[in-house]
């Protein structure tokens, strides 16, 4: 089973957004995979980045602020 975090330091509105289209990916594709929303400055500072939200597949980040990426790229972020 895959782990897919969404990571960051506070409830940001595009943190809200990554989550849900990532979780609507994985329902939608069946896949074998945990979305978690992670929301802890500390997580966010492992990764060395300042900006959030950050995608995390499997422990390596895939994608970090904003612009969110689109349902398409984020499919290929997580391997679809």
């Amino acid at each position: 089973m895959r782990k897919i975090q969404v990571v960051s330091a506070s409830n940001c509105r595009n943190c809200e957004l990554l989550y849900e289209v990532v979780s609507t990916i994985v329902r939608k594709k069946n896949l074998d995979a945990k979305v978690e929303k992670v929301l802890d400055v500390k997580e966010v500072i492992k990764y060395g980045v300042m900006t959030t939200p950050l995608l995390v597949v499997d422990g390596e980040l895939k994608h970090a602020g904003t612009p969110i990426p689109s349902p398409q790229e984020l499919e290929e972020l997580i391997g679809v």
